[in-house]
C-alpha cells in the first residue's frame, strides 16, 4: 500500500517539528534544571557543637525530632560506599548522572508489564531528590535528569555519595549514615564492617521495611542481596562475604552526645539557630581543669560554683562550667556563670583605670579612708575597719569603699556607667541614678562570663574585644575592638594586683609555687552573698564565682579571697604548668617623679619628706601638694579636709591592725595557715615575711626549736619543699631584742 504523498510529506514534517521540539526541550531542560548545589549545604539536622579540636560535644535534633549528624565524607574504600554502589546504581562510576541503560530497560518493563517495576533512577538523581525534596511523578523525574547531569559536571562522585548518604532515611529518627551507624551499631560508618554496612546499604530501599530491631529476616533478605551485587561487581570476595554471613549481628544504640551541658546550652542559646555545624572555643583540656577544680570546691563548702577561662588575645572561651548536676530536678540547669548577681567590690579596678585616664588621680597619691556619709548612705568597709590615710594602691588591693565612692563622685556616675556597659557588663542598669555612687561598692547585678571577658581588657592593654564562643568566628560578634582605657592606666592596674606579698596572706592555705605573675581580685557582695575572683595573666583570664543559686544571706565563708580565689589560682597552677608568660614591660608613658610622703602629690616647698612616686605623663596632675603649709607665723602644717584629720587626732595610726609599731611580729603567712604541696610542680614554698624589724637588723629563723636560716630587716625567708617535712611546725623568728612564732600545717 503506497503512502498518500500529501500524507508522507505532513508525516516527515511532523516528525522534523517534533525532533525540533524533542532537541528544543533537551535543551532548555538542561538550561533551566539547574542543581541544587545552594540547598545541597543545608541538611535536615539539629544545632551540631564540637570542641575546638572538632570533637563532638552535642548533636541536637532536627526537623520532627530527625537524628542526622551530615559530617560523613565518602571514600571508595569504605564498605557502606562499596555496599550502596553495588545495591543502587552500579554504573554510578561509568555514568554521567544518567544511565540510559537503565532508561531502556525501565521503560520496556514498564510497557511491557503494564505497571511500574523499575525507575531507573542514578544514585544522582536520588541526590538531586533528597536534597531538594519533590513528588514522585514522570514531569520531576526528567528534572531530576537533567539536574543530575548538570550536577556530575561540577561536583566530584565522592560528593555526590557523601550527600546520597548524609540525608538517606535510616528508620527511627535515624537520618544519614553517620546517625545511623552510631544508633544501630554505635560506631562511626567509616569503622563499619562488610557486614553492617551492607545492612545499612539494604536499608536505603525501604527503611521501615528493612528496619533490624522489628524486621530482621527481611532486613538479612535484603543484605544477602546487596553481597552478591558486591559480589558480582567486584567490590566483595566469596570469603569475604562468607566471614560477614559468620558475623552475629549486634545492634548497640549509641546515645547521642551531650558533653559540656552548661557551655553547649549557651552556645546554643548565642548561635540562635535550628541547625548547623558548629566547632566552639571549648577547649577540652582546660574544660577539664576547670571543672574538677570547681566540682571540688563546691563539695568543700556545700555551695555553687563557676568559672571562666577566657583567651585574652582573641576573646575565646576557653572553658565555662558550673557545679553540681545538670539534671538536678531542683536548679540543676541554672547556668550560674550567666546568671547576674550582685557585684562585690569587682569593679573598682575599671573606676580607678578610668581616673587615672583621666587624671582624676595619679598612682602615687594619698587617699581618704575614714567615715564619711554620701546622702542616706553611709558605707563601711567590708570589715567595719577605716584606715585613715593610704596609697591609692593599697586601698585597692584592700577593696576599700570610701576612697572609690569618692572616685565615682569626682569621675561621674553617668561617665562609670557608660565605661562598664562599654566593658560588656550589660547587665548594668543603663540609668545611672539606678545605682548612684553604689556602683562602686557592687550594688549593680553582672554575669561571671562578662566580667572575665571585663577583665581581658587588662591583660590587653586597655583594649576591649567581645567574647567569641566559635573558633572560627564568622558569626555576630565581628565587632570593632574599643579602647577603654589607656595602655598606661591598664599596665598600673594589673601590677598593683600582682605584687608578690599579696598571695600569701590572702591565700594562705595554698603553698606559693614558682608560677608566672598572675594579678587578681576578689569581690564579696554584701550579706556574704557572693564571692567573686577575677585573676588574669597576660594570656588568659580566670574568673570564679562561688555562692548560693538561691541566693542565700549570711554564709561568711562566702569571702572572695578566702573561698574563690583558691579556685582561680588552682586553675592558673594546672593551666601554666611548664608555660612561660612574659609580663608586659612598663610602659614608656609611666614616668617617676618626686612625690611628697604623705600626699603623693608633688612636693609644694614645705613638705618635710619626699620620695619618688609614678605619674602618667599624658594625664597626672602636676598639681603640689594640698596638705602642708605655712600658717601666719611660718610654721608647718599639715591640712587634712576635716573629717579626715578629727579621724586622725582621733587615732594616730590605723586600726586596720592591731600590731604595734615597735614589735616583732610575723605578717606572712597568717597563723594556723595550712598549705598543701602540690604534685608535679617543682619550686613550692613557704613564704614566711617579719615586720617591724629596723634595716640590716639580722634576723635568726627557727622551725620547731630547729636553726635553718637567717635574714636581714623585712626580708622575707623561704621554706622550700623538702626542707620541711608534712605536718605541724612552729616556725619562729628572733632579733637581738625580740622573738615571735606561728604554727603552720603542712599537707599533700
Amino acid at each position: 500500500m503506497k503512502l498518500n504523498p500529501k500524507w508522507k510529506k505532513r508525516f516527515v514534517v511532523f516528525s522534523g517539528a517534533s525532533a525540533v521540539f524533542a532537541l528544543l526541550a533537551v535543551v532548555l531542560s538542561y538550561l533551566l534544571c539547574t542543581p541544587p548545589l545552594q540547598e545541597a549545604e543545608v541538611y535536615p539536622s539539629g544545632v551540631i557543637l564540637r570542641d575546638r579540636d572538632g570533637r563532638l560535644m552535642r548533636v541536637g535534633l532536627g526537623p520532627d525530632d530527625s537524628d542526622c549528624r551530615p559530617f560523613y565524607k565518602a571514600s571508595r574504600d569504605d564498605w557502606v560506599v562499596k555496599a550502596l554502589v553495588a545495591s543502587e546504581d552500579g554504573r554510578f562510576y561509568e555514568h554521567h548522572g544518567v544511565c540510559l541503560k537503565s532508561v531502556i530497560r525501565a521503560v520496556w518493563q514498564d510497557v511491557s508489564s503494564f505497571r511500574r517495576i523499575s525507575g531507573a533512577s542514578t544514585l544522582t538523581m536520588q541526590a538531586v531528590r533528597l536534597i531538594k525534596p519533590h513528588p514522585r511523578s514522570l514531569f520531576w523525574k526528567w528534572i531530576e535528569a537533567f539536574a543530575a547531569l548538570r550536577m556530575e559536571r561540577v561536583r566530584s562522585k565522592e560528593w555526590i555519595l557523601s550527600q546520597y548518604l548524609n540525608r538517606a532515611p535510616f528508620a527511627s529518627n535515624l537520618v544519614g549514615v553517620e546517625a545511623a551507624s552510631q544508633g544501630w551499631f554505635g560506631k562511626p560508618a567509616a569503622e563499619l564492617s562488610l557486614g553492617e554496612a551492607a545492612l545499612l546499604a539494604g536499608m536505603v530501599q525501604s527503611p521501615s521495611r528493612f528496619r533490624p530491631d522489628r524486621r530482621l529476616p527481611n532486613a538479612l533478605r535484603r543484605r544477602n542481596y546487596v553481597f552478591r551485587r558486591m559480589v558480582e561487581l567486584g567490590y566483595a570476595t566469596e570469603a569475604e562475604v562468607q566471614s560477614a554471613n559468620r558475623a552475629p549481628i549486634e545492634l548497640t544504640r549509641s546515645p547521642r552526645p551531650f558533653l559540656e551541658p552548661f557551655f553547649c546550652d549557651w552556645a546554643a542559646g548565642e548561635i540562635n539557630e535550628s541547625s548547623g555545624d558548629y566547632t566552639t572555643t571549648l577547649d577540652r583540656r582546660m574544660q577539664t581543669i576547670v571543672t574538677q577544680q570547681v566540682q571540688r570546691q563546691a563539695k568543700q563548702l556545700d555551695c555553687s560554683v563557676a568559672a571562666v577561662v577566657i583567651e585574652v588575645a582573641n576573646g575565646a572561651v576557653r572553658a565555662l562550667t558550673c557545679s553540681g548536676r545538670y539534671f538536678d530536678a531542683s536548679s540543676g540547669q541554672v547556668n550560674t556563670a550567666l546568671s547576674p548577681r550582685p557585684a562585690g567590690s569587682t569593679l573598682k579596678p575599671f573606676i580607678l583605670a578610668k581616673a587615672f585616664d583621666t587624671g582624676i588621680i595619679s598612682p602615687s597619691e594619698i587617699v581618704a579612708d575614714v567615715p564619711r556619709r554620701y546622702g542616706n548612705f553611709t558605707p563601711v568597709n567590708f570589715n567595719r575597719v577605716f584606715h585613715g590615710t593610704l596609697p591609692i594602691r593599697d586601698a585597692l588591693i584592700l577593696s576599700l569603699n570610701i576612697p572609690f565612692l569618692d572616685l565615682v563622685q569626682k569621675c561621674g556616675k553617668k561617665e562609670i556607667n557608660s565605661l562598664l556597659r562599654d566593658a560588656g557588663l550589660t547587665t548594668i542598669p543603663t540609668d545611672p541614678e539606678k545605682h548612684g555612687l553604689g556602683i562602686a561598692v557592687g550594688n549593680v547585678d553582672i554575669r561571671l562570663l562578662d566580667l572575665a571577658n571585663a577583665y581581658a581588657v587588662f591583660a590587653r592593654r586597655g583594649v576591649y574585644k567581645p567574647y567569641r564562643f566559635l573558633e572560627k568566628d564568622k558569626w555576630k560578634r565581628e565587632e570593632k575592638a574599643t579602647r577603654l582605657f589607656s595602655n598606661e592606666a591598664s599596665w598600673l592596674i594589673s601590677d598593683f594586683l600582682s605584687g608578690e606579698e599579696r598571695s600569701a596572706s590572702s591565700i594562705g592555705h595554698i603553698a606559693d609555687a614558682k608560677l608566672p605573675k598572675i594579678a587578681w581580685k576578689t569581690g564579696t557582695s554584701s550579706a556574704y552573698r557572693d564571692a567573686w575572683t577575677a585573676a588574669w595573666t597576660p594570656n588568659y583570664v580566670v574568673a570564679v564565682w562561688c555562692g548560693h543559686k538561691i541566693g542565700k544571706f549570711g554564709d561568711k565563708r562566702l569571702v572572695g579571697a578566702k573561698v574563690a580565689a583558691p579556685v582561680a589560682w588552682n586553675i592558673f597552677r594546672e593551666l601554666l604548668r611548664g608555660e612561660e608568660t612574659a609580663w608586659p614591660v612598663k610602659p614608656e608613658g609611666i614616668g617617676t617623679r618626686t612625690v611628697c610622703s604623705v600626699s603623693g602629690y608633688p612636693p609644694n616647698g614645705d613638705c618635710p619628706e619626699t620620695e619618688e612616686g609614678l605619674f602618667l605623663k599624658q594625664a597626672s596632675s602636676p598639681r603640689p601638694c594640698p596638705v602642708h603649709r605655712r600658717d601666719f607665723e611660718g610654721n608647718l602644717e599639715t591640712v587634712w579636709p576635716p573629717d579626715v584629720a578629727a579621724f586622725l587626732k582621733e587615732r594616730r595610726k590605723s586600726t586596720a591592725t592591731s600590731v604595734n609599731e615597735n614589735k616583732l611580729t610575723i605578717v606572712q603567712p597568717a597563723n594556723r595557715s595550712v598549705y598543701k604541696w602540690l604534685k608535679g610542680i617543682p619550686g613550692q614554698a613557704v613564704a614566711v615575711k617579719p615586720a617591724n624589724v629596723p634595716p640590716g637588723e639580722r634576723v635568726w629563723w627557727y622551725v620547731d626549736g630547729i636553726p635553718r636560716g637567717e635574714t636581714e630587716g623585712n626580708e622575707m625567708f623561704l621554706l622550700e619543699d623538702g626542707e620541711i617535712s608534712l605536718g605541724d611546725h612552729i616556725i619562729s623568728c628572733a632579733t637581738l631584742h625580740q622573738r615571735t612564732s606561728i604554727r603552720i600545717k603542712l599537707e599533700r
